[in-house]
């Protein structure tokens, strides 16, 4: 009964926009200002029962800018800035499917008259559904991958086996390319752990070997000096 309450409502809405009086040019410019401000965004958020959904937000309201929103999947709605508030939010609990909503804003004068000033579209995203449903998109190395996010704002154009095959190339090639730098990693440490666990040896051997290296020098200047050589 509400719905069509709503819709009843809309329906006059329209009537009354349609047949208003344009408004002349200097009200417009008078309200312009005000209309082209209007801008919406969405947020995701889980409500009490920890249901997933979204909050569409309409802002910079004014007591003489109507919006009208409307969507491809059947949400509609009118709002102004009847209650003293500069913005108006409602929910959208579908976050399976793609959704465009169209905003439309109108300058509604002081007189009763109505002009249209601009068109705007908001695309709402959907969940991803290779995020929940292929194992190796749940690794973190994988949240930046296209066919892995978590929210997406187009459907893919090919077959789900090639997405899926796609996924599983992906993660096998940042699995060797990681198992390569861990590899690298392990031998610096196993370096780091063998010369501190022999490093009195191997100073100490180096020590050596630098006497020796200097008596020899030494030597062998020495020898040159009574020519010997």
């Amino acid at each position: 009964m509400k719905k069509i309450i709503f819709s009843i409502l809309i329906f006059f809405i329209l009537l009354v926009t349609v047949n208003a009086e344009e408004c002349s040019a200097s009200e417009k410019n008078k309200y312009m200002a005000d209309a082209v401000k209007v801008t919406a965004s969405y947020e995701f958020k889980y409500d009490e029962t920890n249901k997933p959904y979204f909050v569409i937000t309409i802002y910079n309201l004014s007591p003489n800018v109507m919006v009208m929103y409307s969507s491809k999947l059947g949400e509609s709605g009118s709002i102004w800035k009847s209650n003293g508030e500069n913005e108006y939010s409602f929910n959208d609990y579908n976050i399976t499917d793609l959704d465009t909503y169209t905003f439309t804003v109108i300058i509604y004068g002081e007189g009763g008259c109505t002009t249209k000033t601009l068109t705007f579209n908001l695309v709402k995203p959907k969940k991803n559904y290779y995020y929940d449903n292929v194992n190796e998109c749940k690794f973190e190395k994988m949240k930046d991958y296209y066919y892995c996010k978590e929210w997406i704002s187009s459907d893919f154009l090919i077959s789900e086996q090639t997405i899926i095959d796609n996924i599983k190339k992906e993660f096998n090639k940042t699995t060797t390319v990681i198992s390569q730098e861990t590899s690298e990693d392990n031998n610096l440490v196993t370096f780091l752990e063998l010369f501190i666990k022999y490093k009195y040896y191997i100073l100490g051997g180096i020590g050596i070997g630098i006497i020796a290296d200097i008596v020899y020098i030494y030597l062998s200047y020495k020898r040159i000096r009574e020519g010997e050589f």
